[in-house]
């Protein structure tokens, strides 16, 4: 009972705690702030305010609602199949913490894009934060929560998981022992040319 509870209910909990934390941000947002009120935090620096964007993040293709609706659960099931696909050991925690934000992400801007408009499936991702000091396009916290997750992911994939462990996650056969000595071999053989 507690291996189903961990490998199926928490995370389910943890998609639905992610993205209805970012709707209850977004519900606030709505009822304190006007459309296109600026609320300075921390003056020229962090703001607060109230855009619709009908989009993805940083106003990019806009008018495209229904491509978002139809790709975003693509999306979710590639997630799915690469959090069940890894081995449920420790090493696996952060690809598995970075797809549960990736999820998390993209249900809480679907929410808005299937039900925040005046017609269904034509709804506007509700945006709130605003670095003034960099300009930084105005985003909210489903984009942070996907932001995190692709940073996590760049970190994991570059200095975290090796060859093997990819295979294991992509169903590929790991390497064969004549191959990694091959693989070591020549690693070596570089290294003392480079010094």
């Amino acid at each position: 009972m507690k291996k189903i509870f961990m490998r199926y209910i928490l995370p389910l909990l943890a998609i639905f705690a992610l993205a209805g934390f970012d709707q209850l941000v977004k519900f606030w947002t709505i009822e304190n702030i006007e459309l296109h009120e600026h609320i300075a935090i921390w003056e020229g620096v962090f703001e607060l305010t109230h855009i619709r964007n009908e989009g993805m993040a940083w106003g990019l293709l806009q008018n495209q609602q229904i491509l978002f609706i139809a790709l975003t659960p693509v999306a979710l099931f590639v997630f799915a199949y690469f959090y069940f696909r890894a081995p449920f050991t420790k090493r696996f925690i952060p690809i598995r913490i970075a797809e549960l934000l990736l999820a998390g992400g993209a249900i809480g801007n679907l929410v808005d894009r299937i039900f925040r408009g005046e017609v269904l499936f034509k709804g506007n991702v509700v945006d709130m934060f605003y670095v003034k000091l960099i300009n930084f396009p105005v985003f909210n916290v489903a984009d942070s929560y996907i932001t995190i997750a692709c940073v996590l992911l760049v970190v994991l994939v570059l200095f975290y998981y090796k060859d093997d462990e990819f295979n294991q996650m992509f169903g590929l056969p790991k390497k064969s022992v004549k191959e990694k000595s091959f693989t070591a071999e020549k690693e070596e053989k570089e290294d003392a040319e480079n010094h």
